[in-house]
């Protein structure tokens, strides 16, 4: 009776010195972490696109933490971004022009519909089927241009976000001072 007993209670024994091992270490090999890196991560494009030249936005966003990449190494998030990770960080800008957000655009009369932007898009922002006409949602695009190596007939360009660039006032004419003209 006793051999059937001691098997069932050294495994909850054994449990219990694990558990408390593991305790025991994560008390003691605890790494303090910035909090502002999950700030910066939270406000960049999380895409891994590693533009920036780093293999993901949680080590770009440590990097900018420390001083050691520029805040306004994320390229699809443009100026913008880079002003607000300056704000948060409490760091000047470094003051590199930047023709604001960019967007991937296709242009119909040379895309074939082969389907390699489509693999290599990173957020899901270019639609199409095989062999059909493909497009950008832009409102999902992020301007990483990793889709523009992919396109074996150059059909992708980058342009400026059509959503974000400002457009200019244009005075209206009514149909009155139409008709006096």
């Amino acid at each position: 009776m006793m051999n059937a007993i001691l098997p069932v209670l050294a495994v909850p024994a054994i449990g219990m010195v694990i558990g408390y091992l593991l305790g025991f270490a994560a008390i003691y090999f605890k790494v303090d972490k910035d909090p502002r890196i999950e700030s910066v991560v939270a406000l960049l494009p999380n895409g891994q696109c590693g533009q920036c030249g780093f293999p993901g936005c949680v080590q770009a966003a440590g990097a900018m933490v420390r001083g050691e990449a520029a805040v306004s190494a994320c390229t699809p998030g443009g100026a913008a971004l880079a002003k607000r990770i300056a704000a948060l960080l409490d760091v000047p800008l470094d003051g590199a022009d930047d023709d604001g957000p960019m967007v991937a655009m296709i242009s119909s009369e040379f895309c074939d519909g082969c389907g390699r932007c489509q693999k290599k898009c990173n957020f899901d922002a270019i639609i199409g089927a095989t062999r059909q006409q493909h497009g950008i949602l832009a409102e999902d695009c992020t301007g990483c241009a990793a889709c523009l190596s992919a396109c074996p007939q150059q059909a992708i360009q980058l342009r400026a976000d059509p959503l974000l660039t400002p457009t200019a006032a244009k005075p209206r004419i009514t149909i009155r001072e139409a008709s006096y003209v």
